[in-house]
């Protein structure tokens, strides 16, 4: 997934104040480690108390041992109040591979416009990335290529969990998915016809000013669609086990025209399992965002103090369900939401009744 795709898979829930800033000179500061996609943070701007827009060059030019390079800059165009914008670039894969064990500085300039006023704000890092070294860690072999990042389908569907003997058949299901909301944020600020968080076939959005699951958190003057609720499937428990096969139909879209980005999650299969729970979409995408139409196990659930289980015991509610991206769930979104820091991909809640 190249080209437009990266600039929403870098999300940024930011905003800038109105005063006429620059960051000091790199100086002495410590390098920082540039991604194997080639993305590296340049700095932050933080927020004043009205929306903002941003605009910088689509590109900064980077001097990397004595050749120059185009990076491409990854910021919003339109942000909510009390926030800080994240400025990150992305190298081109010769820059990454040139990169390695050499340093350089990269600085971004982001106009900001508030009410009418207009201010600059400068950002700017010393970078680098480890030397390369041959096959079994020494010696001063050539550095690995590095591959652009783009989305990858996986190769071949995860299985069903398999329903137990003594699993029952729950009524009353409730399924929700809250998806990472710097994530809802950035897609929600394209506003073309037919852009943004698309419920449909019988899903339905939840909107609010702040996400109920929130990684980056924010609040924003427009409640935004943070939550999709699912409509239910035929779905088990076992009581002997713990074990729970929660099934949703419906889907969401994710789109913004102008970036070209159009991806699909549907179906989804929530699997209550100690410490592999995990939620399991179908996805299909086009555009910027090809995807083939295909089950993908997204994300690792944390089930830890759950269920809550109500007075009559009848009752069980597994509460925001933080999620992680697993492997295959980083490729969906072309290795932008990478482990272990940054692949938090917000939450899912269900509630069922047992017979």
């Amino acid at each position: 997934m190249t080209g437009r795709f990266a600039r929403f898979g870098l999300v940024i829930p930011a905003v800038v104040g109105t005063a006429l800033l620059c960051a000091g000179p790199a100086g002495a500061a410590k390098a920082r480690s540039v991604a194997g996609n080639g993305v590296v943070k340049v700095g932050e701007v933080p927020c004043g108390a009205a929306p903002c827009a941003l605009r910088a060059p689509s590109r900064v030019k980077v001097k990397i041992g004595g050749e120059g390079f185009r990076a491409r800059v990854v910021l919003p165009r339109r942000v909510a109040a009390h926030s800080r914008a994240t400025v990150r670039v992305k190298l081109g894969p010769k820059a990454v591979k040139d990169l390695a064990g050499a340093t350089a500085q990269v600085s971004v300039r982001v106009v900001v416009r508030v009410a009418g006023k207009k201010s600059v704000r400068v950002v700017r890092v010393r970078i680098t990335r480890p030397a390369s070294s041959a096959p079994g860690g020494s010696g001063g072999g050539a550095p690995s290529p590095v591959a652009p990042p783009a989305s990858a389908p996986i190769e071949g569907e995860p299985p069903v969990l398999a329903r137990p003997a003594t699993a029952v058949t729950v009524s009353g299901v409730q399924l929700s998915w809250m998806p990472r909301d710097s994530w809802v944020r950035y897609v929600s600020s394209a506003t073309a016809a037919g852009d943004g968080i698309v419920p449909g076939a019988g899903a339905t959005g939840v909107q609010s000013t702040a996400s109920p699951c929130p990684d980056r958190p924010s609040s924003a003057n427009v409640p935004l669609t943070y939550q999709v609720n699912f409509p239910a499937k035929e779905s088990w428990y076992d009581p002997l086990t713990g074990e729970a096969g929660i099934y949703g139909t419906g889907n969401v879209a994710f789109r913004w025209a102008a970036h070209s980005i159009n991806l699909t999650a549907a179906e989804p299969e929530l699997e209550i399992n100690g410490a592999s729970s995990r939620a399991i979409f179908r996805f299909s995408g086009s555009g910027g965002t090809p995807y083939p139409n295909q089950r993908v196990a997204l994300e690792t659930l944390e089930t830890s103090g759950r269920p809550t289980v109500s007075a009559d015991g009848k009752t069980l509610t597994y509460s925001l369900m933080r999620g992680r991206l697993t492997t295959d769930g980083e490729k969906v979104f072309a290795g932008f939401y990478t482990a272990p820091s940054d692949n938090e991909f917000g939450c899912l809640s269900t509630t069922f009744t047992l017979p």
